[in-house]
């Protein structure tokens, strides 16, 4: 009989243990979850960013270099002998400033011929004139026939066209005596120099080269591919000596033929208001901008959440900081950076992390950085 009971209650104990590892388990289960789920009435800390609307800007950069927009080949408008060059490479010139000078003893003999044969020449108009004026008198009194007369007149016309001709040699030669100094036109820098003191030049043989002063540009190399668009983007040149200074440009001028060895077209972009420390031949690069219109909103991927399988955002609602989980339309990518295209208002505030873990309607408090 005892042990008919022994076997009885030996069920009875293993089937009371079982209940209470069960019940254990499910006690372990609710401390969990209590555990994960934040009591009703906590406020969560989130960081936030500020929704600033602003054109959607797809921009490329090409190398580029800064020159001026006119550089002029100058030289001496006679030839002669170089006796002297009075500027150097990166020297600034101011209109009427002399450059170079020539030797001018030939053109001075030169003058004094023509002086000599202007002289001879008004000579010969004053006698064919006293002459002319003889016979005029004797043909009054019918003294001489009319073809004597007429012939003396001609004679008087062709020295006093001697006498010009002489007077207009003689006032070339006079130019030619001062284009013996090479003097600047207007004010510039001078790029380069390709005389010497001693050497021999031709007219017209290029001397130096002057670029003129207030106009720079930038000049860089478009590949085919965009040649079509880039009239209807927004220029900007950034020098590698500034950087972080952008400096407003337009299109001046756009080859319209491809160079034969890049297959790449010159493109000419003029500065608007260049700042002074601007050299020429720095390194600038051409951030040519295409403006797609719409407005759109730059935001951490870390922003981005899900609703029904697209992508949505987390957006504080004044004056609770209660949140709602909004849908947006993604516009496109750039780096680790979402660019909203709709959905937002300039101004909202949207969650920036921690977005899994956040239900809507929650209060939040915006995390700041602990001062330190």
């Amino acid at each position: 009989m005892a042990r008919f009971h022994e076997r009885r209650l030996v069920p009875a104990v293993m089937a009371t243990t079982a209940l209470l590892t069960v019940a254990g388990l499910l006690a372990g289960c609710n401390e969990t979850h209590s555990a994960s789920t934040p009591p009703e009435g906590e406020v969560r800390p989130v960081r936030v960013a500020t929704v600033a609307l602003e054109p959607l800007m797809d921009s490329v950069h090409y190398p580029a270099v800064i020159r001026p927009r006119v550089e002029a080949d100058v030289g001496f408008r006679v030839g002669g002998k170089v006796t002297a060059r009075l500027v150097e490479v990166g020297t600034r010139v101011e209109p009427g400033m002399p450059l170079a000078r020539l030797d001018p003893t030939d053109l001075q003999l030169q003058i004094r011929a023509s002086q000599a044969q202007l002289a001879s020449a008004q000579a010969d108009a004053a006698n064919a004139r006293s002459d002319f004026q003889r016979y005029a008198s004797l043909r009054q009194g019918e003294w001489t026939t009319r073809q004597e007369y007429d012939r003396r007149k001609t004679t008087l016309d062709k020295a006093e066209s001697k006498v010009r001709e002489v007077e207009a040699q003689l006032r070339v030669l006079d130019n030619s005596a001062q284009y013996a100094t090479l003097v600047a036109d207007e004010a510039g820098i001078v790029t380069a120099t390709l005389i010497e003191p001693g050497q021999v030049v031709a007219a017209g043989q290029t001397a130096l080269r002057v670029a003129r002063l207030g106009s720079l540009e930038a000049v860089a190399n478009i590949p085919e591919q965009s040649v079509a668009t880039l009239p209807r983007q927004k220029l900007a040149v950034e020098l590698w000596s500034l950087p972080g200074q952008s400096i407003a440009g337009s299109l001046r001028e756009l080859s319209p033929s491809a160079d034969a060895n890049t297959r790449t077209f010159q493109a000419k972009i003029s500065l608007t208001d260049p700042p002074p420390t601007v050299q020429l031949g720095m390194t600038a690069t051409v951030v040519a901008a295409a403006d797609h219109g719409a407005p759109v909103a730059r935001l951490p991927l870390s922003a981005l959440a899900q609703r029904e399988q697209k992508p949505a955002v987390w957006v504080l609602s004044a004056p609770d900081d209660r949140l709602e989980l909004r849908p947006v339309t993604v516009a496109a990518y750039a780096g680790d950076l979402a660019l909203i295209g709709s959905g937002l208002k300039n101004g909202e505030r949207v969650v920036t992390a921690g977005v899994h873990k956040l239900d809507a309607g929650q209060k939040v408090r915006v995390w700041t950085e602990p001062a330190r």
